[in-house]
């Protein structure tokens, strides 16, 4: 039988799925292979994981199991590929030690340069008033698909050679449409950028190294392999559907809707379904934290994120105390997708930052024991660090 995990982010993303993740491609045996799936998102995900042996990435185009040598990454036909960045990562790795196996589902959106420059210019347009988007171009290639082009891999891979008149197309048809849309008037040199044949001509090289260096698969993938983890972007609170947090959110599924629906032609597996939080609450960007505060009221000496710093887009890395009803209700929101038999796990991270390794709440500090009986969970990880060496199992009964 299917042995299945799937890591789930529980507020604003930011929690330690990149750890939790690693965790569990670890954790099975060394000779079996690992299919780590990203079933949402794309390169604006960017998951941190840092090895006993000092090696630390930021993953986003490849599963946060690399690491490990028996991992596979499966991109699904829910993630949006970024050949620009797809590049620059696997250099990166490359240059660590690590060529991992990737797959790309032939359905999967692919971002082009004017959808990265559209999203960037017209946040910096807004000015005070902007999303707080990461600027990599992800809600911008989904209206554009949706009403233009579809420009799948599959679709790019057999017209390949057709790539640059496309492009050129979409800038001179729908980018202007889509600018009156957004109300913005770009400068001349803006338009000169966009319409830059030279960006396109290295995009094309950057999108036939990812063909080259992947391999484009269908739907039954899934089926031939039976270790998976399944691997989420961004949090429960990000999701597209939690309207109480508009228009602050990220254009997917952020919970197990995505994962379960890929599972859908496994008739049995022996599931999980691992929600990960931090002891606090974070938000990198703009919109609604309900218990804002200043890092120092967490911890007196305050609090450095080594992976969020402030940046053009998002902005500041922002935090609050941790909201026992916002932190139920959107697990319970998200479990209410469930329609298979799971174990449902809790992981709290970031213990080592905090008083006495202690949730905080504005009004109370809560043991992990205690959140997990307010759950109803029996069973849960905590990690006092960021390797999985100082990820250890607990239990409500602690």
């Amino acid at each position: 039988m299917k042995k299945v995990k799937i890591v789930i982010g529980a507020n604003f993303g930011d929690e330690g799925k990149g750890l939790l993740t690693d965790y569990f491609c670890s954790s099975f045996p060394a000779q079996e292979k690992v299919l780590n799936v990203r079933f949402n998102g794309g390169a604006q995900a960017g998951h941190t994981v840092v090895k006993s042996d000092g090696r630390r990435h930021v993953f986003s185009h490849f599963g946060s199991g690399s690491f490990n040598e028996n991992n596979l990454t499966y991109l699904s036909p829910y993630f949006i590929l970024n050949p620009m960045l797809f590049v620059k990562e696997y250099k990166v790795l490359e240059s660590k030690g690590v060529v991992s196996k990737v797959y790309i589902h032939k359905d999967c959106l692919v971002t082009f340069p004017c959808d990265v420059m559209i999203n960037q210019m017209v946040e910096a347009h807004r000015d005070k008033n902007r999303h707080g988007s990461c600027g990599v171009g992800i809600y911008e290639t989904i209206k554009r698909t949706s009403n233009h082009q579809k420009t799948t891999i599959g679709y790019i891979r057999e017209n390949f050679d057709q790539l640059a008149t496309m492009i050129a197309v979409i800038i001179e048809g729908y980018v202007p449409q889509r600018l009156d849309e957004l109300n913005t008037e770009l400068t001349d040199s803006e338009w000169e950028l966009i319409r830059n044949e030279n960006i396109t001509e290295n995009y094309s090289a950057d999108l036939l190294f990812m063909l080259q260096h992947t391999e484009i698969v269908e739907d039954n993938i899934i089926e031939e392999y039976d270790n998976i983890v399944f691997e989420g972007a961004q949090g429960l609170l990000l999701d597209a559907d939690n309207m109480e947090y508009y228009p602050h959110l990220t254009p997917s599924n952020t919970g197990i809707k995505n994962a379960l629906e890929i599972l859908s032609g496994v008739d049995a597996c022996d599931l999980s379904v691992c929600y990960v939080t931090r002891s606090y609450f974070t938000r990198h960007g703009a919109g609604l934290i309900k218990t804002e505060c200043d890092s120092a009221d967490l911890k007196p000496e305050g609090l450095w994120d080594k992976t969020n710093q402030t940046n053009s887009y998002q902005g500041n890395f922002r935090y609050g105390y941790f909201d026992v009803a916002t932190f139920k209700h959107s697990l319970e929101r998200d479990l209410a997708f469930l329609n298979r038999t799971a174990m449902v796990e809790l992981a709290v991270t970031h213990l080592d930052e905090t008083d006495g390794h202690l949730i905080l709440g504005k009004s109370e500090k809560l043991e992990v024991a205690d959140l997990l009986k307010i759950m109803n969970l029996h069973d849960g990880y905590i990690s006092n660090g960021e390797t999985i060496g100082l990820l250890a199992r607990v239990s409500k009964n602690m």
